[in-house]
């Protein structure tokens, strides 16, 4: 962890130049592993574009800027700060929140989750099992909603307790 990301982008272009794919994939694996702080992003960002011809290192180097520019809005704002307009600095700055934005852009939905089941995709029509028990959620037996319906309250072990539309508590 003590190795600064220029060095990496160097260790990886040796890795690359003299066909070193377990390294290669080593570096990446620490790169992407690491969390950054608001005064790395400039740094970071500089290796990732220097690198840019070695896209597997590139990616990653991106990726944990976006990831932290994302979830730190006000440290890019900060990053922003303290750099002054028209210098390098300020393009490179350009570039990689012009990044963000495009992630932030194509970066698919959550997935909806559903309100009863809690689950992704919706166990209509699904068998309850202990695996999918959800409290809470409405059951029903085969063959339609009305009579048959049952709230789940609770699950001790193997055995499921429910209440049918009369608040009767049943065990099963």
């Amino acid at each position: 962890k003590s190795m600064d990301y220029q060095l990496l982008g160097e260790l990886f272009y040796l890795a690359n130049k003299y066909y070193l794919d377990t390294l290669k994939d080593s570096i990446v694996q620490e790169v992407s592993s690491r969390k950054i702080v608001t005064e790395q992003v400039l740094e970071v960002t500089k290796v990732a574009e220097a690198n840019d011809h070695l896209e597997k290192l590139s990616n990653a180097l991106y990726q944990i800027c976006t990831s932290f520019l994302i979830d730190n809005a006000e440290s890019a704002m900060e990053v922003c700060d303290n750099e002054e307009v028209g210098e390098e600095n300020s393009f490179t700055l350009h570039r990689m929140l012009a990044r963000v934005n495009r992630t932030k852009k194509s970066s698919p939905p959550p997935a909806p989750v559903c309100d009863n089941c809690k689950h992704e995709p919706c166990l209509n029509e699904k068998m309850l099992t202990i695996n999918n028990f959800v409290a809470g959620a409405f059951i029903r037996v085969a063959g339609g909603w009305g009579v048959g319906s049952r709230k789940t309250v609770k699950r001790d072990g193997s055995q499921v307790t429910y209440i049918f539309d009369d608040r009767k508590e049943f065990k099963k």
